[in-house]
Order: structure tokens, then C-alpha cells, then sequence
């Protein structure tokens, strides 16, 4: 499956993956992709004039 992902996108799945680990959960949603660093997700909040890190945090909080 993961033939047709490009590097960065493969990379996007494998950090989302850690971070599903460390919150201790057993699937990968919506809210790892978005942790997941520099990818799409981290782009698109930043084009919208937020802060990466203070979504981040919220996004953490949320799943406690």
C-alpha cells in the first residue's frame, strides 16, 4: 500500500504512528496526522495564521 505514497507522505504515516504510541493509542486518527510535524497538516495551520506548536498543545490536551 505504501508503494504509492511519496517519501514525505510515507513519513507523515510513520511519525503519526509514534506519535499514536507515545499517547498510548491503538489506531492512527486524524489528530496524529495533524501532530505529525511538517507535513500537510502543519502547513495548513500555519497558512491560516496559527501556531503550530500552541495547536499542537490543544490537540495533546484534548486527547489526555
Amino acid at each position: 500500500m505504501f508503494e504509492r505514497f511519496t517519501d514525505a507522505a510515507r513519513q507523515v504515516v510513520v511519525t503519526a504512528q509514534q506519535e499514536a504510541r507515545e499517547l498510548r493509542h491503538d489506531h492512527i486518527g486524524t489528530e496524529h496526522l495533524l501532530l505529525a510535524g511538517e507535513g500537510l497538516g502543519a502547513k495548513v495551520i500555519a497558512d491560516h495564521g496559527l501556531d503550530v506548536v500552541a495547536v499542537r498543545r490543544a490537540v495533546e490536551a484534548t486527547l489526555a
